[in-house]
């Protein structure tokens, strides 16, 4: 467990930190927004510096700590995000944050942990909704269009990888091929690792996606939970880097177009609210998409399902979360409705 002493994390990740970043006169000089309780899958900031080439340099930081209780993604590692990124940015130009260090043993923390820094910028909120309020929303018309397609090239942009140079991690045998029969493969494990007791629904929602798997779609490495919630921005609008990689896998690019597409449905329709004006319609974003990944999109209505599916896993994660808080009832039927 981490220790719940801010001084003594600080200390450790000090001596930690001058031999990843080879500056032995760092110094951590700040924490922020660390409660001290020790949560799992704690996140917290530290600014530190040190001397480079006769001058004082300082960097933010941020430190991602192992889930130590349920997660939301089945054998979630921060090993895995950690891989990801630095394969993105050895083989690619899609800007990810700049890594400084992955410790996969308890001796140093009490868990493992990673260091990257900390990347200037702001994210399309969710909350409050980016369609009500929020920096989006102080935006002119087209700075927003801009702010969203930027989102859609850079997801294309990694669609548009050869995932067998340098993402071959990512395929598992015992999922199936890579590609549709793999993701499959996979999502059937994540449900059925988080249902508890079959949920007839959903049953029937994976036996259908069995049954009317595309063939022959294109195997491509997926973002895994593109939204514009997972872009940081600039200050000037482009994109600083693309974040949160954790359900990145290998498959049909459309799986990733639904998903951004059911998060657009599902800020707006879904919660009962009218599209920020600006923002490109499904019909708009799916021709710009198109033209950056270079090939038309197969029909969508298979990944819309699919997008629906992963949605309710998540779902049913998050309920059992509250459930294991105390802030819903154990009796709760919330999971299976």
């Amino acid at each position: 467990m981490l220790p719940s002493d801010n001084e003594t994390v600080k200390s450790i990740l000090q001596a930690w930190l001058k031999e990843k970043m080879a500056a032995e006169d760092l110094q951590v000089v700040a924490m922020k927004d660390r409660s001290g309780a020790g949560f799992s899958a704690e996140t917290f900031y530290i600014d530190v510096a040190f001397s480079e080439n006769g001058e004082v340099q300082e960097r933010s930081l941020v430190v991602r700590c192992q889930n130590q209780s349920s997660d939301f993604f089945v054998d979630a590692s921060i090993a895995f995000p950690y891989q990801v990124m630095d394969a993105v940015a050895k083989h690619s130009d899609v800007p990810v944050p700049n890594l400084i260090g992955l410790e996969m043993g308890d001796s140093v923390l009490g868990l493992p942990f990673l260091v990257m820094e900390k990347m200037e910028g702001r994210v399309v909120q969710q909350s409050p909704n980016y369609n009500v309020g929020g920096w989006l929303t102080e935006l002119s018309v087209e700075e927003r269009r801009q702010v969203w397609l930027r989102g859609i090239d850079q997801m294309a942009a990694v669609h548009r990888l050869d995932w067998q140079d340098g993402f071959q991690f990512l395929a598992n045998p015992k999922y199936g091929q890579p590609g549709i029969d793999g993701y499959l493969g996979w999502v059937k494990e994540w449900y059925e690792w988080a249902r508890g007791k079959p949920i007839p629904l959903m049953e029937r929602a994976y036996a259908r996606l069995l049954n009317e798997k595309p063939e022959n779609a294109p195997v491509s490495v997926l973002w895994g939970d593109p939204s514009p919630s997972n872009v940081l921005y600039a200050y000037d609008n482009t994109v600083s880097v693309v974040l949160d990689w954790e359900l990145a896998n290998l498959g049909p690019a459309e799986v990733d177009l639904a998903w951004w597409l059911f998060f657009d449905d599902l800020f707006s329709h879904g919660m009962g609210v009218p599209r920020l004006e600006g923002l490109p319609n499904r019909e708009e974003t799916i021709a710009h998409y198109e033209q950056k990944l270079g090939r038309k999109v197969a029909p969508l209505d298979y990944y819309d399902l699919l997008a629906t599916f992963r949605m309710a896993i998540v779902g049913m994660r998050a309920v059992d979360r509250q459930i294991e808080r105390g802030t819903i009832p154990a009796t709760s039927t919330a999971r299976s409705n």
